[in-house]
């Protein structure tokens, strides 16, 4: 008995020093928890159980001039590596980082340099009602680095924040599909009985779409919600601080700079589950913005429930391959006859 205690201690020990450790966690957990979308491994409901699926390969169009195109992106998640990489670009170069990381640069005067600010439309807003990019910096060379340390203790706070511990813990212990299909029980029986779902997620259009919780909830994230009122004072300080990015990477040695805003999913499938803000119109038509803009939301609507994945606040191949189109076609034009 002494010896099985010692055992249990271990154990415990191990998944303790999982939850709280980010590196342990991604070492030790191999099962992908994202594999059937990011709202079904929130919800576990079973209509929402979508399998990925890599998408077939993109053919960009012609390229249209002869000099180099060096393309530049930052982005959030539906620009990740294992969404959209350089082959799906006319571009020469691709250097991409996310909005946590910091690109010195040194742009190539021989080419034409593209800079790509995609932001998803719930993180929009605290992007830059604050301040412009900050995260471009001019180098005698180009590379990412990660963002500044946060400091000891805003770390040491991330390790034990009772949220990112529970998320590290579901992920090593309960995303195998044995435990999987217990949780679609507990949920599709909560769910169906009591019309009770995941605090995360939000049931639209009569319960046969999902969307995340952060895109409807007007109370607890309100920078986030399509529905979260926005006053006009804010939309002209958004745009100034996009004017205000766009200059700075043009003094940096940029030749263009493009703006994509990717709609949330409830955006585009149920813009009338409340007093939908318009933000990314209220942005893109606004008279003082100088940065050209890439507008897929009207196509988005036109295309339906066939631009989002089913279980995932991401879009489907159908609505990648749209978006793609958009930015190689501007590139094309602004690039033609040079």
């Amino acid at each position: 008995m002494k010896y099985l205690r010692y055992i249990f201690l271990a154990l415990g020990a191990m998944v303790w020093m999982v939850g709280l450790s980010p590196y342990l966690s991604r070492k030790l957990s191999r099962t992908d928890s994202y594999r059937y979308g990011d709202l079904y491994r929130l919800s576990n409901l079973s209509e929402f159980k979508d399998p990925a699926k890599r998408c077939e390969a993109y053919s960009p169009p012609v390229k249209k001039t002869s000099r180099k195109i060096h393309l530049y992106v930052i982005g959030d998640s539906f620009t990740e590596e294992q969404r959209i990489g350089k082959a799906d670009f006319l571009a020469d170069s691709y250097t991409r980082i996310s909005w946590n990381e910091v690109l010195h640069v040194k742009p190539d005067s021989s080419a034409i340099n593209i800079l790509l600010i995609e932001s998803v439309e719930r993180h929009f807003r605290e992007k830059f009602s604050d301040h412009p990019i900050g995260n471009i910096i001019p180098d005698s060379a180009s590379f990412i680095a990660a963002a500044e340390n946060p400091g000891f203790m805003h770390t040491l706070d991330g390790i034990f924040s009772s949220k990112s511990t529970e998320g590290r813990l579901d992920e090593f212990l309960f995303q195998n599909n044995f435990i999987l299909s217990l949780k679609e029980l507990k949920a599709n029986f909560n769910n169906h009985v009591f019309g009770r779902v995941n605090k995360e997620v939000v049931p639209i259009k009569g319960g046969t779409e999902l969307v995340y919780y952060m895109d409807t909830d007007e109370d607890t994230t309100e920078t986030t919600s399509s529905f979260a009122e926005i006053e006009n004072a804010e939309i002209d300080t958004l745009v100034r601080n996009l004017n205000e990015s766009e200059k700075l990477a043009l003094e940096l040695g940029f030749d263009k700079v493009l703006l994509s805003i990717i709609p949330n999913k409830v955006s585009v499938l149920m813009p009338e589950y409340g007093q939908y803000n318009n933000l990314i119109e209220r942005v893109y038509k606004h008279p003082d913005l100088s940065v050209e803009y890439l507008d897929v939301y009207t196509l988005f609507r036109q295309m339906g429930a066939a631009a989002y994945l089913k279980g995932d606040s991401h879009w489907t191949c159908q609505g990648q391959y749209l978006w793609l189109n958009k930015v190689n076609n501007t590139i094309n034009k602004i690039t033609d006859g040079n």
